[in-house]
């Protein structure tokens, strides 16, 4: 990882990062009293502003995450980001999870497909009243029949959670973001911390799908990947097939199954089946029409 990498993602009060994991959240400073209104000293003003900086270097999927681990953390304190960007109205968008969490590779599938399940609820009801920022604690879990959105924080376990997000008058490159996991109960001090950073948080989002070649976050960016027998494997690769029972369905061998395999993991840049079958579910590529793309 380079230098500029290193000092992009790594708060000044911290050690850089090494090796794959990532930094833990830096001590909260002894002024943040969560009721009260942001007002910064002076050293948490200089570390905003070194936040702001850092986040127009953002270009790749992977200097997000080490960003947002790292730095944001001094202002949103979180375990787990869940992402959505596109047209939220038209619930035209992609899903993405960054998390400090380690999870198994059998449970990334059910993560992907809960995200996303997740994404549509909370941006359905952060449109329906009014784009405002949805706040949840940990402590609120009586009132999960009155609110999906909290219904669906306590299935994946989020626990303090915070949302918000941004419109795009044009409608196409919104931005929606889902803090789950937070060390305390969103307050007010938080949410402004928020709504601050939120035009960096989505700017740089934005900048690194286009930085990585998707031409859009709200078109499903694996059609242009897949074709349409590479889909009919994953779908086999889903439900927990083997090579043999897949090449079986399909009336071709196993070998060929494997090398199809080998093709969609490049394609995906992933490095296993479960990762394959997570951007899959995280795109409703399982759950589109793919007739017309053969």
């Amino acid at each position: 990882m380079s230098n500029l990498i290193r000092e992009m993602t790594t708060p000044r009060a911290t050690p850089p990062i090494t090796g794959n994991s990532p930094p833990a959240p830096p001590p909260r400073v002894a002024r943040d009293i969560e009721d009260g209104a942001f007002a910064p000293t002076p050293q948490e003003l200089e570390r905003l502003l070194f936040t702001i900086e850092t986040s127009h270097q953002i270009n790749k999927r992977f200097h997000y995450f080490l960003w947002a681990q790292g730095v944001l953390q001094s202002f949103l304190p979180h375990q787990t980001m869940i992402t959505v960007a596109g047209n939220l109205e038209a619930e035209q968008y992609e899903v993405d999870v960054f998390s400090s969490d380690a999870t198994s590779e059998e449970q990334q599938p059910e993560l992907w497909s809960q995200a996303r399940e997740m994404a549509k609820i909370a941006t359905r009801l952060w449109i329906k009243r009014g784009r405002m920022p949805l706040s949840y604690s940990a402590e609120d879990r009586s009132q999960t029949e009155e609110d999906p959105v909290l219904s669906a924080i306590w299935e994946i376990g989020l626990g303090n959670t915070l949302a918000h997000g941004t419109r795009d008058l044009r409608g196409a490159n919104s931005s929606f973001f889902i803090l789950g996991r937070m060390a305390r109960p969103p307050k007010r001090r938080v949410i402004e911390q928020l709504n601050i950073l939120l035009p960096f948080m989505h700017f740089a989002l934005h900048r690194y799908f286009l930085h990585e070649g998707a031409a859009s976050p709200g078109r499903n960016v694996l059609i242009s990947k897949l074709s349409a027998r590479e889909i009919q494997i994953m779908r086999g690769v889903r439900d927990g097939l083997t090579n043999m029972e897949i090449g079986t369905e399909l009336n071709i061998s196993p070998l060929t199954v494997k090398n199809h395999i080998q093709r969609i993991l490049r394609k995906l840049e992933v490095n296993n089946r479960a990762q394959a079958v997570a951007h899959c579910l995280a795109s409703q590529v399982f759950n589109e029409n793919y007739t017309d793309h053969m």
